[in-house]
């Protein structure tokens, strides 16, 4: 019965995924699949990890992505249709409960929350301790880090229309909830900008011990490719004659 669920399941997310750019198309969601699903055996060798659940959270973790939904778009009910594939209502409310956690922009709303007092205590643990949103947030965030996630912002900053780069542009520090979700459905900002509001971040926030090894190897691999844009940059700019400085028209 679980193959028979999972290929459903990979059915429908390949057809929905062809509509988003190739920044999130099904090859993101393949890596994100098996990148998660060795999170999650790792995992298991000293906690409970529900298998399917990771399978199906990963493979659903960009349906219905708020940065691409049209205005009016009918949303896409993952529990109508896991139940309709014939999974038990725990676990299809358990793989919901982890896509719909497993952003950053929801676990910066999450943080702004607990700041807050407004969010309760049950949920708070629960984002802590769920091995299952350990795995697929993990996953996701590897592939959004190293050679891949300088691929995938240059191919959403492209498909946004989004500079590349621009020094005159400055990475918003400690960027909001708020802040995150107007530059993720705008123009604003850079590719090389969001590297610093949001990817250098992510090394530092992997839930599992896995994760954070091989998030460490990809962190290290945007440094080195932040100091190459430098370099790169700089080139033809010893001296000042035809710079153009910022705030210039």
């Amino acid at each position: 019965m679980s193959d028979k669920i999972v290929q459903s399941t990979e059915e429908v997310v390949r057809a929905y995924m062809s509509k988003y750019d190739c920044s999130h198309d099904w090859q993101h969601v393949q890596r994100v699949v098996r990148q998660a699903l060795t999170l999650a055996r790792s995992e298991a060798l000293h906690r409970p990890v529900d298998l399917l659940v990771v399978h199906l959270a990963a493979l659903l973790h960009d349906v219905d992505d708020a940065k691409y939904r049209q205005e009016g778009e009918t949303a896409f009910s993952s529990k109508v249709f896991l139940q309709a594939a014939g999974l038990d209502l725990e676990r299809a409310e358990l793989v919901c409960r982890v896509v719909d956690a497993v952003s950053f922009r929801k676990e910066l709303l999450a943080e702004e929350q607990d700041r807050m007092g407004t969010s309760g205590p049950n949920e708070r643990q629960w984002r802590r301790e769920c091995a299952e949103l350990a795995c697929v947030q993990d996953a996701d965030r590897l592939d959004a880090i190293g050679a891949f996630g300088v691929l995938r912002c240059a191919a959403f900053s492209g498909a946004r229309n989004r500079t590349l780069h621009d020094p005159c542009d400055s990475a918003i520090q400690d960027i909001t909830y708020d802040q995150y979700v107007a530059q993720s459905g705008g123009t604003s900002g850079t590719a090389i900008a969001h590297f610093h509001e949001k990817l250098l971040k992510l090394a530092a926030m992997m839930k599992t011990e896995c994760g954070r090894q091989e998030a460490q190897r990809r962190h290290e691999y945007l440094t080195e490719f932040l100091k190459q844009i430098d370099v790169e940059y700089s080139f033809g700019a010893s001296s000042n004659e035809g710079q153009v400085e910022c705030g210039d028209a």
